[in-house]
């Protein structure tokens, strides 16, 4: 054949050769020179092919990767969340009300209606206790008031 009848035929990979078989009995000499049994020779490494992946292996005592699970969505409010958002609405007023009302936007409706419905509560709460604070210090105010105008006292009575 000539070059050009080379060039165009297709190369075919050459399988390796095989390494000669040895005896189960028999002994190889190693790298400083004295016998040892062929069961005992290491094996060369080889290396995997280009093409294929190997995936690496887990380092022995390395924590699993656990798998990551979404969490639930919050169906209902329990007690103490109920119990914050009425704090947080007393507390705040009408900026806990929108605070409320921001941060339950995204949840199931009858959470959302919940925590603002709790706020709102918590801010009528404060307003009643205020109003209560406020007209007592006024009837306490208007009774020192009136006892040093000289209303009520020992001076005025039936007899």
């Amino acid at each position: 054949m000539t070059d050009e009848q080379n060039n165009q035929q297709p190369l075919q990979p050459t399988p390796p050769e095989a390494a000669p078989q040895q005896q189960a009995g028999a002994s190889v000499p190693d790298s400083a020179g004295s016998q040892m049994p062929a069961y005992q020779q290491a094996a060369p490494y080889q290396q995997p092919p280009m093409n294929q992946h190997v995936p690496p292996q887990p380092m022995y005592g390395a924590p699993q990767p656990q798998p990551v699970y979404a969490p639930a969505p919050l169906m209902q409010l329990t007690g103490g969340m109920k119990f914050a958002w009425l704090v947080v609405g007393a507390l705040m007023g009408i900026p806990g009300i929108i605070i409320a009302w921001l941060v339950n936007v995204d949840k199931m409706p009858q959470v959302k209606s919940d925590a603002l419905k709790f706020a709102i509560i918590g801010f009528v709460i404060w307003i009643v206790i205020g109003l209560l604070i406020g007209l007592a210090i006024g009837g306490m105010i208007s009774a020192v008031a009136a006892s040093v105008m000289g209303y009520g006292g020992y001076g005025h009575g039936y007899y």
